[in-house]
């Protein structure tokens, strides 16, 4: 299942700076990308450490779906005959 994800999906960081660096957290920023923990007072800009950079999918590159029945399927079983 992961190497059909990979295969389909590329994946980037939300902040691309390092873990346990100093980030500022602009107003306008997007709750739902960046996630606010600790002691968090005010309003931004805001200065904290980088705790996790977070993921986002970058791409999607989905193969065209078959007419009729399989619209649902990711990746079809395999069955080798002998």
């Amino acid at each position: 299942c992961r190497k059909v994800f990979e295969h389909y999906m590329e994946l980037e960081p939300v902040i691309a700076s390092d873990e346990a660096q100093s980030e500022t957290v602009e107003p306008g920023f997007d709750p739902a990308a960046i996630k606010l923990i600790g002691n968090v007072t005010g309003k931004p800009p805001l200065r904290g450490l980088l705790r996790h950079r977070g993921w986002r999918v970058a791409r999607v590159t989905m193969p065209p779906l078959p007419d009729g029945g399989g619209r649902t399927i990711i990746a079809p079983a395999e069955v080798e005959i002998t």
